[in-house]
């Protein structure tokens, strides 16, 4: 009888201490630490020995016999299925011998092998222990305390009950939950100003899922796009894979400098109205005739990103460019994830039924369709009321964040910002000339704050440098003021002497 199982559990894990002792008797039968035959100890033996009531015991021993790893002996406890999963691999001669061999005869150059190289990309970098810091300025992610876990299990639960389970489990690859695509259209898209029908609607892994599909099938080597300048690195970077012909044109305080010499000639143009990325500036209603009226005059394709568009707490939102679409170019992509959570990755887009139907062949050779579980979940959490709730109650938590922010930048007077009218999530921020944002975001990191650099978001060789991007969704109020006054600490640390005399 294995009498001593070794057994450590966590209390404040989060992890059920029944939950905590399955795990463990499944990690020492798959690493061969007890073997099929060997008795388990007695559940009143085991609760004595971990200090847990022995109904916990009862009930993790009747689990792993349920799931096959555990058998019933009659009045003598448990013992170790012979039949239990296992880890073993078979033995084979001489294994060891060729793989010795195979190591001897050099490794693959993987570099000759690529048809494509992605070492161009560069992401903006965020730790992914980023809570551990004490002033996460850190875009895309978010406050766990601002959304209700329990009401996120909850439709879960529903969305796995019998009724939705045999819909929810099977093959998506030719449409969407139903459930879903109805709350899109009758939720998401009319506060927008959108009207659509649900075979103009694909669900996606994100929003960004949807701008690779859309580039996928309008862009080419010989297709010439423009974007904005500065722009969201991983769009730049999805057409660089595509064509080389990309034109970038400057943003104002009224969003994208249109350009008519440069429409003219371009057959897309990917642009974010409503929040432009990084900057936050909202474009003007007549900057967005005038865009409408020149895709017009000369066959341009406008995708609209809207990836923020539910974050609005200031004033009334502009009307997307959807809205006011009435020749059926403008291809509209949504997020739901900046709404609900991060780790979501759900998203949409909205066009003519045609070329959603070549972007629904297209993602089914990619990755078929997003999990249908997480769409009947999210399908019930707006349907019971809860996206609604949490709408409100981000846009109260961030209102208050974003003034907190705005006032503890203005007190320390080192840099300039704008922010959006209609509210948002980040600041975008201009240092001194003299600044280089990469040094400043290494040096802050040692004091707990993290911010972004803002290289990223410029094209070139020679990148803007004094830029950087501040978000306020997942550090709380209190935590504000103390982290930008360690950054701007920083920030002066590195002030060149020849700036101080100036």
């Amino acid at each position: 009888m294995t009498e001593n199982l070794i057994i450590l559990l966590d209390a404040s894990s989060g992890i059920s201490l029944q939950a905590q002792i399955r795990q463990s008797i499944v990690e020492l039968i798959l690493n061969n630490s007890i073997l099929p035959g060997d008795k388990l100890p007695s559940s009143r033996m085991l609760s004595r020995q971990l200090n847990v009531s022995r109904n916990t015991v009862i009930l993790a021993y009747q689990a792993l016999v349920n799931n096959g790893y555990l058998q019933p002996r009659q009045r003598s406890g448990y013992v170790v299925s012979y039949d239990a999963p296992t880890t073993r691999l078979v033995d084979t001669p001489g294994m060891n011998e060729v793989s010795s061999k195979l190591l001897g005869r050099g490794a693959v150059d993987w570099s000759a092998k690529l048809v494509q190289s992605c070492s161009y990309i560069r992401p903006v970098q965020k730790p992914v222990n980023w809570r551990e810091y004490r002033y996460p300025f850190v875009y895309g992610q978010v406050d766990d305390e601002l959304f209700s876990h329990s009401e996120w299990r909850d439709c879960a639960r529903q969305a796995l009950g019998m009724r939705n389970f045999s819909t929810m489990v099977g093959d998506f690859g030719q449409h969407d939950d139903p459930m879903l695509v109805n709350y899109i259209c009758s939720r998401s898209l009319p506060r927008r100003g959108i009207k659509a029908q649900p075979e103009q609607i694909l669900v996606t892994l994100g929003a960004q899922n949807a701008l690779y599909l859309v580039a996928q099938l309008l862009v080419n080597s010989n297709k010439h796009v423009v974007i904005e300048s500065p722009t969201y690195p991983d769009l730049r970077d999805i057409l660089l894979q595509r064509t080389k012909l990309i034109t970038g044109l400057p943003v104002d305080s009224e969003g994208l400098i249109l350009d008519e010499d440069v429409l003219r000639h371009a057959d897309s143009v990917f642009i974010t109205p409503s929040h432009q990325c990084p900057t936050t500036h909202t474009m003007s209603a007549t900057r967005r005739r005038q865009l409408l009226d020149m895709a017009a005059r000369h066959d341009l394709l406008i995708i609209e990103d809207d990836y923020e568009f539910e974050m609005n707490f200031l004033e009334s939102p502009t009307p997307a460019l959807k809205a006011q679409d009435m020749d059926g170019r403008v291809i509209y992509v949504g997020s739901l994830s900046k709404s609900v959570f991060p780790g979501l990755r759900l998203g949409y887009m909205v066009a003519p039924e045609s070329l959603i139907q070549q972007a629904r062949a297209l993602r089914h050779l990619i990755l078929r369709h997003p999990p249908g579980h997480a769409q009947r979940t999210l399908a019930y959490f707006m349907a019971l009321g809860h996206y609604d709730a949490q709408i409100r109650r981000l846009r109260r938590h961030l209102a208050e964040r974003r003034r907190v922010l705005q006032s503890a930048i203005d007190a320390e007077g080192l840099f300039s910002h704008s922010a959006a009218h209609f509210g948002g999530t980040s600041f975008w921020v201009s240092g001194p000339d003299w600044l280089d944002s990469r040094i400043l975001a290494k040096r802050a990191m040692k004091h707990g704050v993290l911010i972004e650099a803002g290289d990223a978001f410029f094209d070139g060789e020679a990148p803007l440098l004094n830029y950087f991007r501040l978000a306020y969704s997942a550090i709380s109020s209190e935590r504000i003021p103390e982290g930008v006054a360690r950054l701007a600490a920083v920030m002066r640390e590195l002030k060149p002497k020849q700036a101080n005399q100036t």
